[in-house]
């Protein structure tokens, strides 16, 4: 068994401490995160083919964008304190905090690991692609366009 309190964690550069490794979670990702007014979730629209995601909302007021594709029109919700948002494989969201207040939120992902992330975002390069594939490397995060194959830092 394994017991953590969330609310003494460090946040770190994203904003968030992963839960699930302090509660040595294998099968889900859970992820603690404190923004302040204007800052995000994640950077910016994007899609886990592969993973589910939820947040929980514990302290202020969430804002949240979301869409069927990369190239769809975005529907935008709020997500009070003490609600949940869960978005499936595939649909495309992103969360942030316009509120005036801190916002303090938890993220569950399962399963834990999600290798297949698209961020809506056109191709640099050749334009033939609406979004790109996020690609984690040994030098930091990157983007790469499905249609050249064209790299470009996250």
């Amino acid at each position: 068994m394994q017991q953590v309190d969330v609310s003494g964690l460090e946040t770190g550069e994203m904003n968030s401490a992963s839960v699930a490794d302090q509660l040595e979670a294998s099968d889900f990702a859970l992820n603690y995160y404190v923004l302040d007014p204007g800052e995000e979730f994640t950077g910016g629209l994007h899609a886990h083919l592969d993973q589910e995601e939820a947040f929980y909302v514990l302290e202020g007021e969430a804002t949240f964008e979301y869409a069927d594709s990369p190239t769809s029109d975005t529907e935008t919700t709020t997500v009070d304190e003490g609600a949940m948002v869960r978005f499936p494989p595939g649909e495309y969201q992103q969360g942030r905090n316009d509120s005036d207040e801190q916002v303090r939120a938890l993220a569950l992902g399962a399963p834990q690991e999600s290798s297949d992330i698209r961020v809506a975002a056109p191709c640099q390069a050749c334009g033939d692609s609406d979004f790109l594939n996020f690609v984690p490397t040994d030098e930091g995060p990157m983007m790469e366009c499905p249609e050249c194959g064209e790299s470009f830092e996250a």
